[in-house]
């Protein structure tokens, strides 16, 4: 019964990403050339017309540009393209050259046009021809002695696959013709699925090998601009306890000024050193993947990365730990510099405010003074303008005009005093009610 479903969107493109990469069939004897190129988005189209006139040239099918992976078999040999986020790479897979069958004498990308390969843009990264026999008896553990005018003894690495049904070696140079070599060697009816999963990781463990490793001179680069800036660091870091406040903010800029330049140098290298661990992660993968059992008397595969590899990887490792430092105890010496700014800041306000009080209370003693004076003065007139008022009065009283001044003096200095005392406790109770809302209206904010 044929059913009636919504697929989401992204169903079938997620569930081909499965399939996006898979192995290729490998059978014995062959010959595979594998070469990776950098290649940015903006140089893909370029790239991908280049892959497309090889296909004219063959009569293939153009592949679509938005595959991760093409397989095309073009008559003599096949090709494999596979496209990553920064490089492309291409196997070529063919048969022996000749029935003797010489190793890495006539390598696959022979096989490619003429100037084809030369015509490819970018730089290339990674280049290996991997050489594969068969043998009825594979014999001792020893490198074959026709294998070995091939390799150098120095760093050969060797180990076997499924039981000891097939082995390889390399030894991780650049020969003359400046691609690597492996040599591939199994029992004739070895599965082919399985031989193409063990040519594909050891082509993965160059490439990605080198990939990583690209961010290896840029991280010995920084380091002695890295040596500067900590020590710096630490002139100003020791310094912090000895300086005066203007030698504390002229400190603070040089802190300011350093970790600008750390975040400069972390900004154009983050993504390499990213990329950097990444990459390695696939690295120490593939090996961990290809499961090869070391052969008697052959450096494995993994010691052998383990030793010339892995001091690399923690090289750029360091480097972003030390980036990492250097920014946090810029942070940590610039906060504690601003701490004793702060400080010092407060220690000044504090002062400037006991200043302030004792000028206030000062202004307020000559306050008091004045408004004294005040009450006797309008006292003083306020006196003569009642002996004038009750200058009649007095006369019918019998009472001579000093007396009468006299009598009236008390209580009209006792009236002033209590009206200019009740004007000050106005005046202060409307300076406490704006003081309260600017309070209330600075906490709203």
């Amino acid at each position: 019964m044929q059913h009636k479903l919504t697929n989401h969107p992204d169903r079938i493109r997620l569930a081909n990403e499965l399939h996006a990469r898979p192995f290729a069939l490998v059978k014995m004897p062959f010959r595979v050339s594998h070469i990776a190129f950098a290649c940015g988005p903006e140089m893909r189209a370029a790239v991908q017309d280049h892959l497309i006139a090889l296909c004219d040239r063959f009569g293939a099918l153009h592949p679509a540009a938005d595959t991760p992976q093409i397989m095309l078999d073009l008559g003599r040999f096949r090709l494999k393209w596979e496209w990553h986020t920064e490089f492309v790479a291409l196997s070529v897979f063919a048969g022996p050259a000749s029935p003797a069958h010489e190793p890495f004498s006539d390598p696959a990308t022979n096989l490619l046009p003429a100037g084809w390969l030369d015509g490819i843009k970018g730089d290339v990264l990674a280049a290996i021809h991997i050489h594969g026999e068969s043998a009825d008896d594979l014999g001792p553990a020893a490198l074959p002695d026709h294998l070995k005018p091939h390799f150098s003894d120095q760093s050969l690495v060797g180990g076997s696959f499924f039981e000891d049904t097939a082995r390889f070696w390399g030894d991780f140079r650049l020969h003359e013709d400046g691609f690597m070599r492996f040599a591939v060697r199994s029992v004739p009816d070895f599965e082919p699925a399985l031989l193409g999963r063990i040519v594909q990781r050891l082509a993965e463990v160059e490439t990605y090998r080198a990939l990583s490793m690209m961010a290896l001179p840029a991280a010995r680069g920084v380091w002695p601009k890295l040596n500067e800036i900590d020590a710096a660091l630490a002139r100003i870091t020791s310094a912090v306890g000895e300086g005066s406040m203007s030698s504390e903010r002229v400190m603070l800029d040089q802190i300011t000024d350093l970790s600008a330049e750390i975040e400069t140098i972390t900004s154009e290298n983050a993504y390499r050193l990213d990329a950097s661990r990444a990459y390695a992660a696939i690295v120490w993968r593939r090996i961990e993947v290809l499961s090869a059992t070391p052969l008697r008397g052959k450096i494995d595969l993994k010691g052998f990365m383990m030793r010339r590899y892995d001091p690399a990887m923690r090289s750029c490792e360091a480097t972003r730990a030390r980036l990492e430092s250097l920014s946090e105890r810029a942070g940590r010496a610039a906060h504690l510099l601003r701490t004793r700014i702060d400080v010092t800041l407060e220690e000044q306000n504090r002062a400037v405010l006991a200043s302030m009080n004792e000028r206030s209370a000062r202004q307020l003693r000559l306050q008091e003074t004045v408004e004294g004076l005040s009450v006797v003065a309008i006292s003083y007139y306020a006196v003569s303008l009642a002996a004038l008022l009750f200058g009649p009065l007095a006369k019918v009283l019998g009472l001579s005009a000093t007396v009468a001044k006299a009598v009236l003096v008390l209580p009209i200095m006792g009236l002033v005093w209590l009206f200019v005392q009740r004007i000050k406790r106005h005046a202060l109770a409307a300076s406490e009610a704006d003081n309260a809302a600017n309070e209330n209206s600075g906490d709203k904010q």
